[in-house]
């Protein structure tokens, strides 16, 4: 049996959209789709052999992507969400990319968000990229970055500067050194499975706690992984991909009313990234921030939780 070029891995829950799946259908060429189920979610018939439909212990978006990440076979790993639309030839420009680029880590696409329901455009003609073999490189290693074009040039991903010191002027002001081209989150970026799933079992290997006990955070792995890569193979200044020019290959609906954004609390994920790789100041400036931020969190929390005391006297 052939190794698929692209594993694509989807969280999944209750209730996601029949048209969204229509549209994953057609994505062409030798593709992996998984499909993470919680538990006792009914699955849907998928007749396509290129999708897989497996179940997480556990329901949460950590548990659920680990399970879809361990499992792939593909050759290249693309993680996305259950309301997100992809260029039904990211095979092709998949393998373009990575015959230009071989050492290359990853491949960061262009993405697009669009309000709930906004079928028109989601629906929309897919416009492919240019030629990547004819495309301009420009970034760190550039003279004359005042000439990219964010419709025909790729731009130069470099690594997080995991190696900074640590500043304890972020517990007054905040961090800044999440600002530049570095690549922290994992998700709608295509990588090489191999390095994935190596990181992935060190994320599960500090998951655990003295005893036969695993603490497994239900949230935010996004960051959490696409940190680990990068500190897991390590280079200093090393251009790990390259940013895709647009238009976009992956389209966002947002969620419907009955599963609204909340915001994330990354703190706990964190920490885990903290226990593998203590030797990075970018790691503990990360931390700093999260207390930095921590009074105003409270206080928003205080603050909703005020409210919605007076809306039920009401």
């Amino acid at each position: 049996m052939s190794v698929p070029i692209l594993s694509v891995v989807i969280p999944t829950r209750e209730g996601f959209e029949a048209h969204w799946l229509q549209e994953l259908l057609k994505v062409k060429g030798d593709i992996e789709v998984i499909l993470v189920y919680p538990p006792n979610c009914p699955k849907v018939a998928i007749a396509d052999p290129r999708f897989r439909q497996i179940y997480a212990p556990f329901r949460g978006e950590i548990i659920q992507r680990i399970t879809g990440l361990l499992n792939v076979t593909g050759i290249y790993t693309l993680s996305c969400n259950c309301d997100e639309y992809i260029n039904p030839n990211i095979v092709e420009i998949t393998q373009h990319y990575f015959n230009r680029f071989p050492d290359s880590w990853v491949m960061r696409v262009r993405i697009q968000c669009f309000k709930y329901g906004d079928k028109p455009q989601l629906e929309k003609p897919w416009i492919n990229p240019p030629a990547i073999e004819l495309l301009k490189v420009y970034g760190k290693s550039s003279l004359d970055k005042k000439d990219y074009r964010d419709e025909e040039d790729l731009l130069e991903l470099p690594i997080a500067p995991l190696n900074k010191k640590i500043d304890l002027l972020i517990l007054l002001r905040g961090r800044t050194d999440q600002n530049g081209l570095h690549p922290e989150n994992f998700d709608k970026k295509v990588w090489k499975t191999a390095m994935v799933q190596v990181t992935i079992q060190d994320i599960i290997d500090t998951m655990n706690i003295p005893g036969p006990f695993k603490y497994i955070p239900f949230w935010c792995l996004d960051r959490l992984l696409g940190l680990a890569i990068q500190a897991r193979f390590f280079e200093p200044d090393k251009v790990i991909g390259h940013w895709m020019p647009l238009p976009e290959m992956i389209r966002i609906e947002d969620n419907p009313p009955q599963y609204p954004r909340h915001n994330r609390f990354y703190l706990v994920a964190e920490i885990l990234l903290l226990r593998k790789f203590s030797q990075y100041g970018y790691i503990w400036n990360l931390i700093l921030d999260h207390l930095h931020l921590l009074p105003r969190s409270i206080a928003k929390n205080l603050m909703i939780q005020q409210q919605m005391r007076q809306d039920k006297q009401k």
